[in-house]
């Protein structure tokens, strides 16, 4: 056994699990925050989407309960026991990887929705996303299954080939996810007719780069550490953290709707304090008074009328509202550019299917 002990530090085991499961601590309490605000400003979404977010929260809840028994486990049930790094490993490490697993999956199938609506119902593209998502959930599954079996962390290594591709499997699939709906995204830009819209969409891409970014690289540096040092704890402390950053930066983009509803809700003000009125000579004279200057006679109101036409298209190629079309809303608004045979309709429902 003093061979086994000798081989480990407490750095780069117990260490790197207090570390970790610090970090998980802090990425909770902001999920939890998150979610509150969510309910605050998400009254009017529609009850499968309030249901989907109480579930991303119970399984992150879950998450955080075995992250503290591990730590508590491993800190203080253990304490001054090194020897407790030698046996089977705690059982609530092994279920998180399970847990991991299925609120990642359940987070990708929301962005493959978005994908299949933003690109017309390809399944092909659709089906690419939902493969691989779907490829990790196996992966962890079979994972938390043969862990059971181990003797030891150290026999993790025994486990390798899964690792790396769950690991793989996660991070490609978060990358993809954000390169075709950002593709899609960039495909309904206005080309610099409509900056109002055009800002919309850059939030957008802005939030979806997020979103697959900050997961495909924790889950990267996870899969370089397991790689370098597969013997202790240190890549641990990254992959607890991958549901953690998903939830968060759902919730992130789900609160932030009401900005973009603002924008797309934001007016054009015609400002009609100064109008023009012909004069005798056919000349325009303008004037903020009701009365004409030197006549005393008091002016006809002038009533103006506005007419709207709004022209609806569908083209197979951009379908912008349909790929964000889930809650209630107003009409769209669409915007018809000389130069473009491709119209944008861009409206508030499209905001709320974020």
């Amino acid at each position: 056994m003093s061979t086994v002990l000798s081989a480990f530090s407490f750095d780069n085991t117990l260490g790197a699990l207090l570390v970790g499961g610090l970090i998980s601590g802090i990425l909770y309490g902001i999920t939890c925050t998150q979610t509150y605000v969510y309910y605050e400003r998400g009254a009017g979404d529609r009850p499968s989407l309030k249901a989907f977010v109480a579930l991303l929260w119970l399984l992150n809840t879950l998450e955080f309960v075995f992250d503290a028994h591990m730590m508590y486990f491993y800190l203080i049930s253990n304490f001054a026991t090194p020897a407790a790094l030698t046996v089977k490993p705690v059982w609530s490490l092994l279920i998180h990887v399970l847990i991991t697993s299925i609120t990642d999956f359940l987070v990708r199938a929301m962005f493959a929705r978005r994908i299949y609506r933003l690109s017309n119902k390809n399944m092909i593209l659709t089906g690419l996303v939902l493969a691989t998502s779907t490829f990790d959930l196996v992966v962890g599954l079979v994972i938390t299954v043969k862990a059971f079996s181990l003797s030891s962390i150290e026999n993790l290594s025994k486990l390798s080939t899964l690792f790396y591709l769950n690991f793989a499997a996660g991070t490609s699939s978060d990358v993809y996810i954000a390169v075709v709906l950002c593709y899609f995204l960039n495909k309904s830009r206005t080309g610099g007719f409509n900056l109002r819209t055009d800002s919309i969409i850059n939030v957008l891409m802005l939030y979806t780069i997020n979103t697959g970014l900050l997961t495909a690289v924790d889950a990267t540096l996870g899969m370089i550490l397991y790689a370098a040092m597969p013997n202790n704890m240190v890549f641990i402390a990254f992959y607890i953290q991958l549901s953690k950053l998903y939830v968060n930066a759902y919730l992130a983009i789900l609160n932030n709707r009401e900005l973009l509803r603002d924008k797309v809700s934001e007016g054009v003000s015609i400002h009609l304090s100064r109008i023009t009125h012909p004069s005798a000579n056919n000349r325009p004279s303008t004037t903020d008074e009701t009365t004409r200057p030197g006549t005393g006679k008091r002016l006809e109101p002038l009533e103006i009328v506005v007419q709207t036409s709004i022209d609806r298209r569908t083209d197979s190629q951009q379908h912008l509202h349909r790929g964000m079309l889930d809650g209630p809303g107003p009409s769209p608004s669409t915007y018809k550019f000389e130069d473009s045979k491709e119209p944008l309709t861009f409206d508030r429902r499209t905001v709320d299917s974020l």
